[in-house]
C-alpha cells in the first residue's frame, strides 16, 4: 500500500538545514523537558469519559492500538478526531485490508467532529468509496484534509488523476487542504473554502483560471505551496491582504512569476532560473531562491532584475547560481560590479551545491552590499 518514494525537494532540504542551524542551541533544553515529561505519575485514575476525550485526539493508529490493549477502551477509536491513514498506517497491510479498515472507521465513527483526515491511497476503481470517505469527514467539520493519491505509471500517459467532487469546494470548515495527484475544476464562485488558510498542491495541473478562482474566493488564504505541478507557464498572484507565504518548487514548465501581495512575508522558489517580478511586497522578509545550476553562464538579466525587488528582505537563502548572476562583468573592457543594496539583510545562507563559476571573490563582492549583516552560513556539502 505504501506510495512510491517521494521525489526530493531541494528547497525543503535547505529549509530544514537552516532551521537546524537556528535552533540547534535549544535542543538541550528540549531533551531535558522531554526527559522530565516521561516521569509523569501513571497511577492517576482519570474518569473514562476524560480518557476517551484524550484518546480522541490521538492519531487513529494509536487509538486503535489502545483499544486492542485494554477492553476498557476498546471502542475509544470510534470517537477519534484525527484519521491519519498514511504510509505509516498502511505499513504491512494489503490494499484490501487497508480499504476495509478505513471503511470500518468511517462507518462506526460516533464522534461529533473529525479534525483531520489524511489519506495515502491509490484510488483506481475506488473513486466512489473515496468520495464517501471525504464526504463523511466534511459532514463532521473536518479542518485539515490531506489527500495524497498515487498510481503506477505516468499520470499524463495513463489514468487521469482523481477528480475532486463538489463536496470539497463547498466545505465550510476546511482550513488546511493538501492535494496530490488530483484534478481540480472549481466553479468560478465557490460555496465553501471561505476560511481556507493553507493550500498545498503536488503533481496537479494548474491553470491561470484556477489560481484566480482561489484568490477571489479564499479570502483568508495565507499560504500557497505548489511543487511538481504542471502547465504552469505564467504564475500570476494577485493576493488579498491576508496572504503571507508563497512556495514554488520544481515546476518544470514555469517561465514567469508575477507577485502582487502587499503583506507577503516569505517567498521560496526551487527550480531553473526564471523571470520573477515582485510588484508590491513591502512586508517581504524571508526569501529562498534555490536556483538549479545552469549548464552555461546564468541568464544574468533575470537575476539582476530580481535583486532590485528584494531590498526589504532580512533573511536570504540562495544557491551559488544566484551569486553567479550578480558577479562583476566586463563592460567596455572594464570589470564592473553591479550596484545594488541590501540594507536590511541580517542573515545570509549560501548553498554551494553545483557551483560552477561562483568563487570567493563573488561572495565577498556580494557581502559588501549588505552592511547590516549579522549571520552568514555557507554550506559546501
Amino acid at each position: 500500500m505504501a506510495s512510491p518514494e517521494r521525489e526530493s525537494q531541494t528547497f525543503l532540504q535547505i529549509a530544514r538545514k537552516r532551521l537546524k542551524r537556528q535552533y540547534h542551541s535549544s535542543y538541550h533544553h528540549l531533551d531535558h523537558a522531554n526527559t522530565s515529561f516521561t516521569h509523569v505519575d501513571h497511577s492517576v485514575d482519570l474518569p473514562d469519559d476524560v480518557l476517551d476525550m484524550i484518546f480522541s485526539f490521538l492519531p487513529i493508529k494509536n487509538a486503535m492500538q489502545i483499544g486492542t490493549l485494554s477492553t476498557r477502551f476498546k471502542n475509544s477509536w470510534n470517537f477519534n478526531r484525527r484519521l491519519d491513514f498514511d504510509n505509516d498506517f498502511a505499513g504491512g497491510r494489503s490494499p484490501e485490508d487497508f480499504k476495509s479498515i478505513v471503511t470500518k472507521v468511517f462507518d462506526r465513527h460516533a464522534g461529533s467532529r473529525i479534525l483531520s483526515f489524511r489519506l495515502c491511497f491509490d484510488p483506481n476503481r475506488e473513486e466512489l468509496l473515496v468520495e464517501k470517505w471525504i464526504r463523511k469527514s466534511i459532514e463532521k467539520g473536518v479542518e485539515e484534509l490531506d489527500l495524497e493519491f498515487y498510481q503506477s505509471g505516468n499520470v499524463f500517459e495513463g489514468r487521469r488523476p482523481f477528480k475532486l467532487n463538489s463536496d470539497v469546494y463547498e466545505a465550510e470548515s476546511l482550513k488546511i487542504l493538501k492535494l496530490t495527484l488530483c484534478q481540480l475544476d472549481p466553479p468560478p464562485k465557490l460555496k465553501g473554502l471561505h476560511v481556507l488558510n493553507t493550500l498545498v498542491l503536488r503533481k496537479i495541473i494548474i491553470t491561470p483560471t484556477l489560481i484566480d478562482t482561489l484568490f477571489q474566493n479564499c479570502f483568508f488564504l495565507e499560504t500557497l505551496d505548489v511543487a511538481h505541478c504542471h502547465r504552469i507557464f505564467h504564475l500570476k498572484i494577485f493576493a488579498q491582504k491576508t496572504f503571507k507565504v508563497l512556495k514554488v518548487g520544481d515546476c518544470q514548465e514555469i517561465l514567469r512569476i508575477y507577485i502582487d501581495a502587499p503583506n507577503l512575508r516569505s517567498f521560496h522558489y526551487c527550480g531553473h532560473v526564471c523571470f520573477i517580478k515582485f510588484n508590491t511586497v513591502p512586508q517581504l522578509k524571508d526569501v529562498m531562491l534555490s536556483f538549479r545550476p545552469s549548464k552555461g553562464f546564468t541568464e544574468t538579466f533575470r537575476v539582476r532584475n530580481l535583486v532590485f525587488d528584494l531590498h526589504p528582505i532580512q533573511v536570504l537563502t540562495t544557491t551559488s547560481t544566484f551569486l553567479e548572476g550578480l558577479s562583476p562583468k566586463f563592460i567596455g573592457g572594464k570589470l564592473r560590479e553591479m550596484q545594488f543594496f541590501f540594507g536590511n539583510l541580517k542573515e545570509f545562507h549560501l548553498i554551494m551545491e553545483g557551483a560552477i563559476y561562483c568563487n570567493p571573490y563573488d561572495i565577498i563582492s556580494f557581502l559588501k552590499h549588505c552592511p547590516s549583516l549579522e549571520k552568514i552560513f555557507i554550506d559546501v556539502s
